[in-house]
């Protein structure tokens, strides 16, 4: 008896030990949110948006995503790099360069990303808008819009949205590497586009918000009217099919 005790003993205890073991290997990264990672989960992230995004993931966010079963399948990604004149000191006149990049991921629907990066600093800091359209298909469900840079982060959660798309107003913040994130759910087939487009000059929120979702104009994605039609930089978008 004491023998079969024992035994049982030993073999809880290692049963424990491989269970710490495990968990612990598991854990890959933490996030001040709670959101646990594991290396396959963080290296997902990297890929569909960049290193360092993970630092933003609400447990919320996370598990939508950890549901769909995609940290396991392909990624796939098309970009387009812009150029924004800007004046500096007097008349003189150079560019901003900035690279938009729309990544997808499907199961049985698909996530997918839009993330503008800016190299260097955009000269005019008002009211940008980025969204995206989609044909023969629907977004199911919009995340949001997050604004990052050098000590700074900041989320969007008021997409004025139509039935073939939506469209976020962030506010471009005074700091360098300046990254900008639209996620959203789709329904598989179909087509999305996606359009980022920079204020030429200080404008209004309520200005940026003048406009509706359509194609052959900004980014083939918006159309701006009013006042909002002399202040964006008309720039090229992306698109990628959703199978």
């Amino acid at each position: 008896m004491k023998k079969r005790n024992i035994l049982f003993l030993a073999f809880l205890l290692y049963s424990t030990i491989f269970t710490i073991r495990v968990n612990a290997e598991s854990i890959y990264y933490k996030n001040a949110n709670g959101v646990i990672l594991s290396e396959q989960e963080y290296d997902f992230y990297s890929k569909f948006y960049w290193d360092g995004y993970q630092e933003y993931l609400t447990i919320e966010d996370f598990e939508k995503v950890k549901n769909m079963n995609i940290f396991d399948k392909e990624i796939t990604k098309k970009e387009i790099i812009n150029y924004s004149p800007v004046k500096e000191r007097g008349s003189s006149v150079t560019s901003n360069l900035r690279t938009t990049t729309i990544s997808k991921s499907c199961s049985d629907k698909c996530l997918v990303s839009l993330v503008t990066s800016w190299n260097g600093l955009p000269y005019v800091k008002s009211y940008d808008v980025v969204g995206a359209r989609v044909s023969n298909s629907n977004i199911t469900y919009i995340q949001g819009a997050l604004v990052t840079g050098n000590n700074y982060g900041k989320s969007y959660s008021n997409p004025q949205v139509s039935n073939n798309g939506f469209g976020f107003s962030v506010l471009l913040p005074n700091v360098s590497n300046i990254r900008i994130s639209v996620t959203f759910n789709t329904t598989k087939g179909g087509t999305v586009y996606g359009s980022y487009q920079h204020a030429m000059s200080n404008t209004t929120e309520f200005i940026s918000k003048q406009y509706t979702i359509g194609s052959g104009e900004y980014g083939n994605v918006f159309r701006f009217t009013g006042n909002a039609r002399m202040v964006y930089d008309n720039a090229a978008g992306v698109d990628i099919a959703l199978n």
